[in-house]
């Protein structure tokens, strides 16, 4: 599971984070030559360029939001799946996509991937074989419950948050107990058989 971050912005706001795709700002500095763009299941976010200094920024990652250069660091993307677009100066940056292995649209990727050679399976369903069911993704600009779960915000500022109901171990216990309670019924049964020969 990645929660995706929001973009930053410099005068301007920056990209909220996303759900299968990081979100842009239509805020555009009038020296800003194109407009930054989120993250995506497939693809990191694409940098923006500033037209009065001559510079851009750099495109977001795997995991990592794209920033401004080694002249002016900028406003960055917002960190996910996938980075949003980065921009150096005044601008708005992209925020990043969110991922959750079993949840429909999401692209899960291969288990031989690498820093700089990802590689995706075509279904939402991670390497590892777990995956969630029921989940629920929301993107900064719409309404979510508060970390309290007492009331409701839009977007949310600060450290991201998930609520996981694990529901696994309940079935387990109950199957380990049955075949147990199987096994000692068997015993039983040719415990007496064999005592009926004698």
């Amino acid at each position: 599971m990645v929660a995706a971050g929001a973009g930053s912005g410099e005068r301007y706001c920056g990209g909220d984070g996303g759900r299968l795709e990081g979100l842009s700002s239509d805020q555009l500095d009038v020296y800003q030559l194109n407009r930054t763009t989120g993250g995506t299941q497939t693809s990191c976010g694409i940098y923006g360029c500033d037209t009065y200094n001559n510079i851009c920024g750099t495109s977001g990652r795997f995991g990592i939001g794209g920033s401004g250069n080694g002249k002016d660091p900028g406003p960055s993307g917002g960190g996910g799946y996938y980075g949003g677009g980065g921009i150096t100066y005044v601008g708005s940056a992209s925020g990043g996509s969110s991922f959750i292995s079993g949840f429909q649209g999401c692209d899960a990727i291969f288990e031989n991937s690498t820093e700089d050679h990802i590689y995706h399976r075509g279904n939402p369903f991670h390497y590892s074989g777990k995956y969630f069911t029921d989940g629920i993704m929301i993107d900064g600009q719409h309404e979510m419950p508060t970390t309290d779960l007492h009331s409701t915000e839009l977007g949310h500022q600060g450290n991201g948050y998930a609520i996981i109901t694990y529901i696994a171990s309940n079935v387990i216990c109950s199957c380990q107990m049955n075949i147990n309670l199987m096994k000692l019924f068997l015993t039983s049964n040719i415990f007496i058989i064999l005592s009926l020969k004698k």
